[in-house]
């Protein structure tokens, strides 16, 4: 086995091309000296790897021996990892002294999640790091056999503070008013644009292949690797259908037959995309949560830019709700039977916060028709409308103060 051809961080003064960081750095970083393992979830091509890369050059930087750390792929090879740390106790003896063991695309590795319990358990020197292709693989088996062994940070696609970074335009943010054109410009294409590869990509129809690549790799291979899938081009005829309408309201029923699947199977295929943080399932809200589990249910893909890849028509309006979830961890909706509807209801400890999504400058009274009746019924004095307009403020309907934010920033 030829550890040093996964290793290029052995080769003296050598450091990994990746100066810019995402957020979540920092977290991940400051993991370094604990115990646990590592775990790095989330999408295809956010940038898994690339955070494995820094963080070994960060630890180069602070001193570490390169030796001493160890990066392998599963996607290259597959060996135990029996075999692998014994060439790599040849290198560095892990039995006496600290090592950093980063193991990616570990869902390739059969019953990974028992060899590395014993490692952990028996060589508490190893600092493990995993991450996956998907959440999918790490997030059902490390559940079953690390309880107590792993700490879990997920990478999502990019905020939009994150996207202004990595195309060199962060300076907009330390101006806003100044730079509003251009930042509602580079908002829009932010839009298309939620995963770094794409952020330099011109041709439209190069990022719709692109994201359309990712969806089929984990709805054709990823899913049914672990799942008992019959149907795989139903998978992804499920993201299309989604994609096409953000925020769709489901009536399985009426779905599966139009689909000629029973009610079973369409509801298992939404769950794999679940677990997949490929689908966003949220609830219709309610203060009793055994209600609002059987209540109407809203989807979304993972980024607008994906729905915008599957698409065939989709508004700049549903794109905007789409990546408000994107990064908020919002869990519920609300509509009544009347219709008045709310897209997105915070709830943080004890607080309950109804918000709307308005892509426009000028709102009409309409547009808080929904915010209004859901603070009657719940009894709440505080709302939020992000929107497309200059700069916060604030609005009073009755006893209901309404906050009117900049969507811009608050991603």
């Amino acid at each position: 086995m030829n550890l040093r051809k996964f290793n290029r961080h052995w080769e003296p003064g050598f450091r990994y091309p990746y100066p810019v960081k995402r957020a979540v750095f920092e977290d991940l970083w400051n993991t370094i000296n604990s115990r646990f393992i590592v775990q790095i979830v989330g999408l295809r091509r956010t940038g898994k790897t690339v955070l494995m890369f820094q963080l070994i050059n960060s630890l180069v930087e602070n001193g570490v021996d390169p030796l001493r750390i160890l990066y392998f792929t599963f996607d290259e090879e597959i060996t135990s990892l029996d075999n692998l740390l014994n060439e790599f106790d040849k290198i560095s003896d892990f039995k006496t002294s600290r090592v950093y063991v980063f193991l990616d695309e570990i869902q390739k590795l059969p019953y990974f999640e028992n060899q590395l319990k014993i490692y952990y358990d028996l060589y508490p020197n190893i600092k493990f790091f995993i991450s996956g292709s998907t959440s999918l693989f790490l997030k059902k088996r490390s559940r079953e056999s690390l309880a107590g062994r792993i700490k879990s940070f997920f990478v999502g696609p990019l905020t939009f503070r994150e996207y202004l970074i990595f195309s060199r335009k962060d300076y907009l943010l330390q101006n806003p008013r100044a730079f509003l054109s251009d930042i509602r410009r580079e908002f829009e294409k932010y839009i298309f644009s939620q995963f770094i590869e794409t952020i330099f990509i011109k041709s439209e129809e190069d990022k719709r292949e692109y994201y359309k690549s990712i969806l089929k790799k984990i709805t054709f291979e990823d899913i049914p690797l672990i799942f008992p899938v019959d149907y795989p081009d139903l998978l992804y005829r499920l993201v299309r259908i989604i994609g096409s309408r953000p925020g769709i309201l489901m009536d399985y029923k009426s779905l599966a037959s139009d689909l000629g699947i029973s009610n079973k199977t369409l509801s298992s295929y939404i769950q794999y995309l679940s677990e997949a943080f490929l689908v966003k399932k949220i609830y219709n809200f309610s203060p009793n949560l055994l209600t609002t589990e059987k209540k109407l249910k809203k989807f979304y893909l993972a980024s607008p830019s994906l729905s915008w890849a599957v698409g065939d028509t989709v508004d700049m309006g549903p794109l905007v709700e789409n990546v408000v979830l994107s990064i908020k961890n919002f869990n519920y909706f609300w509509r009544d039977a009347y219709r008045h509807e709310v897209d997105f209801v915070d709830v943080t400890d004890d607080k309950v916060m109804p918000v709307e999504v308005k892509y426009r400058e000028n709102l009409n009274p309409m547009d808080f028709r929904g915010l209004k009746a859901f603070a009657r019924r719940y009894h709440v004095t505080e709302g939020e409308i992000l929107a497309k307009v200059k700069e916060e403020k604030k609005i009073i309907l009755d006893e209901l103060n309404i906050a009117v934010k900049p969507v811009f920033f608050e991603l």
